[in-house]
């Protein structure tokens, strides 16, 4: 009998000491029972719904425009950021002490956060399938470009969807890990969204001296990284234009005295064309042709009748002239529709001219389309995920200490 007793605590302490690796799959059971029995799988449909009402807002938009691209790539990291919260927010907390008894019992921390690790990357993976085909059956316009990591876009963007949601998870997984109760937890939640939503800088100008802190968020690579698989400094901008477009009936009406218009020959925009040629040299060949008569044949055609005068003589004469001078209180009202001048320069000119300047004036170097810049936001994030799980460990590794 004494020796049935001594196997038994011989097997006991054999099962308490197993490795760490050893401990890895008994853990990953656990959260697969929970997966399973606790309804964790709800974060799938929910993922869905989720990507549906966002997709229904940006489609037709992404791919097209600056601005629609820009607002995609938001909406885009906003549901990734949103599955990977939700993941793991409970996931320590509402098994706190279930978790101390087992770490006194001989369970490795970093065992129980390896598995997290393992479990929260695949549900992440299911819920970035799940979003990209959600976003694909709403027609948000994936087919419209072709990847530039791999060769398909969507592709693309579920790289980057997978890895702010693991981000977000692994921060979500501190969050519980320190929390000492599921509410706690609940109630922070909200703040560290609206802090890695608004403090991202990319819809929301942030002020100079709090800037900084975008570059401590997990949205601002993530958007840093789709923005530039999306090409956003490749598309036009449209906003100026099709506001310009939509005031063709505005009307604009002015007075102006003749006094102000000399004034504006003094300005340093009209000075950079004062040597430009307005009437040039007239030939009696020319003078003949405009005034419909012959000229006698010995008469030479080449012959310069007066010389080419330049807006700055015009402009010179009509300062010194004493009939202008005497006019210089009577005013002109000048009177035309938005429509009216866009068509005077020229419609397509002036969309043209509108559409380059305003992308030249949008164009940001961190959405560059390379493989550095890409690859450069993605290790960013793999940075994150890091660091929170290994903060997960420490603050873990300290839970013998907890008295609550």
């Amino acid at each position: 009998m004494p020796e049935v007793v001594e196997n038994e605590k011989h097997r006991e302490r054999e099962y308490r000491h197993r490795g760490r690796t050893a401990q890895i799959p008994i853990y990953l059971g656990k959260q697969l029972r929970f997966f399973i029995n606790e309804s964790d799988w709800k974060v799938l449909p929910m993922a869905a719904v989720i990507a549906a009402l966002v997709s229904l807002v940006v489609r037709g938009k992404v791919f097209v425009n600056m601005e629609g691209t820009l607002m995609g790539a938001f909406a885009i990291t906003c549901v990734a950021i949103w599955n990977g919260c939700f993941n793991s927010i409970q996931a320590v907390c509402r098994e706190r002490a279930i978790i101390k008894r087992e770490h006194r019992s001989g369970m490795h921390i970093s065992s129980y956060v390896a598995a997290h690790m393992i479990y929260q990357f695949l549900l992440c993976l299911m819920q970035t399938v799940v979003s990209i085909y959600v976003m694909q059956l709403t027609d948000i316009g994936f087919e419209r470009m072709a990847g530039f990591m791999t060769p398909w876009m969507m592709v693309d963007i579920g790289i980057s969807m997978l890895l702010v949601s693991y981000a977000a998870d692994m921060l979500s997984l501190l969050i519980s890990s320190i929390s000492r109760t599921t509410t706690g937890a609940m109630t922070v939640m909200p703040f560290i969204l609206i802090f890695q939503l608004v403090f991202s800088g990319s819809l929301i100008p942030l002020p100079e001296w709090i800037r900084p802190l975008s570059n401590c968020t997990i949205s601002t690579y993530g958007i840093r990284a789709i923005a530039s698989q999306c090409a956003y400094n490749e598309l036009p901008l449209d906003t100026v234009w099709k506001t310009l477009n939509d005031m063709r009936d505005s009307e604009l009406e002015e007075t102006v005295t003749v006094g102000r218009l000399l004034e504006l020959t003094d300005s340093s925009i009209v000075s950079r064309y004062r040597e430009e040629t307005i009437i040039p040299a007239v030939t009696a060949g020319e003078a003949a042709e405009f005034l419909n008569i012959r000229l006698p044949e010995e008469t030479d055609k080449d012959l310069i009748l007066s010389d080419p005068v330049s807006l700055g003589e015009i402009l010179d004469l009509l300062a010194n002239s004493e009939f202008v001078q005497a006019n210089k209180d009577k005013g002109v009202t000048l009177k035309a529709t938005m429509g009216e001048l866009i068509d005077a320069f020229g419609e397509e000119k002036v969309k043209d001219f509108v559409m380059k300047k305003t992308a030249d004036a949008g164009y940001k170097e961190e959405y560059v389309r390379t493989n550095r810049n890409i690859i450069g936001n993605w290790l960013m994030i793999g940075l994150f995920i890091v660091l929170f799980a290994v903060l997960s460990m420490v603050v873990l590794e300290f839970i013998d200490k907890d008295k609550r």
